[in-house]
Parts: structure tokens; sequence; C-alpha cells
């Protein structure tokens, strides 16, 4: 007995004194992106911007099955997509709504270097672009884009908000990742599927809070 509870002790005590404190953030892949330490300045803001903004248009579409298209936006004034002193200074980033289904480009047509406000672009007719073979590849289940590109700080990317969801009685099946493109003027993807974008030269951003990110730069975390 006395052998055995030394046994079970020491057991015990190793995997204590092996097992990590905390368990960290999985390593980024070749193709994803920390969002901390793998962005600049001004894609750290368009992401910062973007993940908030990817919630609330889920939840709009939660509420109404619509998605909260770019005019919308500006009389929200969501971020990224509104154009105030935030959109100025971080690149005046030209942003297009890809809706599922027919996959049709709605858009804020102006010159996205302008100086105009967020208001004044309101009432301007949506373009389209016709059928691509991204919902064709999605079999109906297609993924809702918000696209933006041209932004003329140097370094920036072009951005993808890609918003995969569900049909077919399928309920509260939204989830939203972000990729970033070192070409700020990257064509739109034939297909936003991960094995696609990745060839292409998409990259994914991985979010870490704040606690996580101090901790890993502190050397707790991996």
């Amino acid at each position: 007995m006395l052998l055995a509870a030394i046994l079970v002790i020491a057991s015990v005590t190793g995997y204590l004194m092996l097992r990590p404190q905390k368990v960290g953030p999985p390593t980024p892949l070749s193709w994803q992106v920390r969002s901390f330490d793998g962005l600049n300045s001004v894609d750290q803001a368009i992401h910062s911007a973007l993940l908030p903004a990817g919630e609330e248009i889920i939840w709009n579409n939660n509420d109404t099955g619509g998605w909260i298209t770019l005019e919308r936006a500006q009389e929200l004034l969501l971020p990224p997509f509104y154009r105030d002193a935030f959109w100025k200074a971080n690149g005046k980033v030209y942003w297009q709504l890809i809706l599922p289904g027919t996959h049709l480009s709605h858009a804020l047509p102006t010159d996205p270097h302008s100086d105009t406000d967020g208001h004044s672009d309101a009432a301007v007719a949506p373009t389209e672009q016709g059928p691509s073979k991204v919902s064709q590849a999605t079999q109906g289940q297609g993924a809702t884009v918000y696209y933006g590109t041209g932004g003329s700080v140097p370094g920036q990317s072009a951005y993808l908000l890609v918003i995969g969801h569900a049909h077919a009685g399928v309920m509260w099946a939204n989830q939203a990742t972000i990729w970033v493109h070192s070409n700020p003027n990257a064509p739109y993807p034939v297909i936003v599927k991960a094995e696609w974008l990745v060839g292409e030269g998409w990259r994914q951003v991985i979010p870490y809070d704040g606690t996580s990110e101090i901790e890993r730069v502190k050397g707790t975390l991996p």
C-alpha cells in the first residue's frame, strides 16, 4: 500500500510539474497571420473595425434575413465602411458587398480616394456584376462577402470579410472570417473557400484578445 501511494504521489507530482500552466493560442499556419504582431498599423485598424462589424452584420441577418448594404452602413455609421475620419485616415478603402446566390456586387461606385463624406453616397445606385463561379461552387450555400480594395496607405492590404452561412432550415449558422492580401488591389477571388483563397495569396487573420497577446509577448504563451 505504501509503495502504491508513493507511486501515485510521484505520478501526480510529475504531471503537475511537466504540464503547461496555461494553454496558449494555437501556432498560426503558414497561410494565417496573427492580428497583433502580423499586421501593420493600418491593417490592424481595419481588422479591429471588421470584427465588431461582422458581429453586427450577422445579428442583423439573424433578425431580418437580409444583409447590411453599404448604403445602410453609411446610415448606421458602421466602420470601416462609413466614410468618416477613420475611413480617410486608413486608406479610404473601396468596399463592395458580394451577395450569395447570384453573387452580385453592390458597391458605392465613387472614387475611393475622394474626400466625399459618407452621407452623399447613400443615394447612389449599386453596381452589379454577372454571376461568378462562386455561387456554383458553393451549391447554394454561398457566402456573403464584404470586399475592400484600393487602400492608399503604403503597405496596406486588401480585405475580405467572409460570412459563411447555411440555408435549408439551419439556424444560427453564420460565422465570419477575415482575410488580407498583400496586394491592396487584389482581384475578387473566383471562389471564397479557404483552399482557393490560400492559393491566391490571401491569408486568414487569427484574432487574439489583448490578455493572451500580452502573455505571449512576455513569454508565458507560445
